[in-house]
């Protein structure tokens, strides 16, 4: 499992999920580097028993991921008021 801060809200996903999100976000870590940035802190998240906090770009980069992946969805529902989805 693994625990992330996420705006003062502690979220816990499945390792598969924090996986597919650090994929994610390294795909386009070359086009952005809140993407990187957000790519780097999930791999963190993902060799650590402890909670990692996001930075407000890193949870807005995280909000944005969710909305454009179809595929990643179903975690945006699961983390609920914690990741505000971005203004359109």
């Amino acid at each position: 499992m693994v625990r992330l801060d996420v705006r003062g809200q502690v979220i816990t996903l499945r390792r598969e999920d924090a996986e597919r999100l650090r994929a994610a976000a390294a795909a386009a870590s070359a086009l952005s580097s809140r993407r990187r940035d957000l790519a780097l802190v999930l791999d963190w998240a993902l060799s650590s028993p402890r909670v990692v906090a996001l930075r407000r770009s890193e949870a807005r980069e995280l909000a944005q991921l969710l909305a454009e992946d179809a595929s990643l969805a179903h975690l945006g529902e699961a983390l609920g008021g914690s990741v505000r989805r971005p203004a359109a």
